[in-house]
């Protein structure tokens, strides 16, 4: 309950129950309400579901706008190059995931194709990182270290220096999960899914009761503007999950043939016409489960860490602080408040 639903948790903790918790917080908000609101935001009645106007990607083009091409980081540079050792370095492996274009202006705050290979730690407390890239093999020193990559990859860069954390590392689950984007006609809606004529909410989720292999459908179309012509519905599924790891042998034809079938039996007609495949991706390690004890593997990994002398690395990523985009922000607050803390006793020396 603490790891998956960690603010329920809390509400619970701090009122005795979900309802006291919830009255309290909203005591203290109100006693504590001298935050003003950007203005640029736009104003909404209660919680309410956001995106950008161009979707997601506008998150990461505004951030590279945002970094002069000629950056320049010293924590980045070769032992040939670097005129002072850099008392931290932050470091995710990008070659495990797709970065968009965007981000080769960031000059030389990000390293793409850098793909991280090994880790090791002088008696003096300085970590060399060693990299594949490019250009050939490039190491860095730094003081400090966050990896903020799955659990998995951080278990096998960290197995020659604590087996105790890499363990521990190696037991949290990340099932396959498909997305597969479609489109239909407004016509292929049914009838009674259809709210005063039109089609309306957030989506569906799908109990494996239903017997059907869809986990979930989100009516992009209908929670955001401009998703869709006008005539059309825009939906986004996701299929796979921890119950259905046999989609990682299925084809890109066979999975949108299985999300058809499935919205064919609830909200699509079963005579509409073939659905629009915008786009379907797999991912064979998906989202991290938050199962029981989960809690206390991260528990071990950190106390490997520490016993095994591997003070100043810090980690990171959504199996530790929580999947939401929100609370990977958050998080990420945290471990740089950590860093801060760490590199605070070298200041002066």
């Amino acid at each position: 309950m603490k790891a998956a639903f960690g603010r329920v948790w809390k509400l619970e903790q701090n009122g005795g129950s979900i309802i006291g918790g919830t009255i309290n917080a909203l005591k203290e908000r109100s006693r504590n309400s001298s935050a003003v609101r950007d203005p640029r935001l736009p104003k909404t009645k209660g919680q309410t579901v956001g995106s950008f106007r161009k979707g997601l990607a506008t998150l990461p083009n505004t951030i590279s706008s945002r970094f002069s091409s000629q950056a320049y980081n010293d924590s980045c540079l070769p032992y040939d190059a670097m005129p002072l050792r850099a008392p931290f370095c932050f470091r995710i492996a990008l070659s495990f995931y797709h970065i968009p274009d965007c981000f080769c202006k960031l000059g030389s705050k990000i390293k793409l194709s850098w793909k991280l290979s090994s880790i090791s730690k002088s008696e003096d407390g300085w970590y060399t990182l060693t990299y594949e890239t490019p250009e050939g093999l490039v190491s860095v020193l730094s003081r400090s270290i966050v990896m903020a990559v799955p659990s998995y990859v951080a278990s096998c860069l960290l197995r020659p220096l604590s087996a105790a954390a890499a363990d521990a590392l190696s037991q949290f689950y990340y099932p396959p999960v498909a997305a597969v984007t479609i489109s239909y006609p407004k016509e292929a809606i049914r009838d009674e899914c259809l709210i005063d004529g039109e089609f309306k909410g957030f989506g569906q989720l799908h109990p494996r009761s239903q017997e059907v292999e869809t986990l979930g459908t989100i009516y992009s179309s209908s929670l955001f503007p401009n998703r869709a012509p006008a005539e059309r519905i825009l939906l986004l599924n996701y299929i796979g999950g921890a119950t259905n790891p046999g989609i990682l042998s299925k084809t890109e034809g066979k999975l949108v043939e299985a999300v058809d079938r499935d919205l064919r039996k609830m909200l699509i007609n079963p005579c509409a016409q073939e659905p629009l495949v915008l786009g379907v991706r797999v991912w064979p390690q998906a989202i991290p489960q938050f199962l029981v004890g989960h809690l206390d593997l991260l528990h071990d990994a950190k106390t490997g860490l520490k016993n095994d002398g591997l003070e100043g690395l810090f980690l990171g990523g959504n199996y530790v602080s929580g999947v939401a985009l929100g609370r990977c922000v958050e998080g990420a607050y945290e471990v740089s408040d950590d860093v801060a803390r760490f590199l605070a006793q070298y200041l002066y020396k």
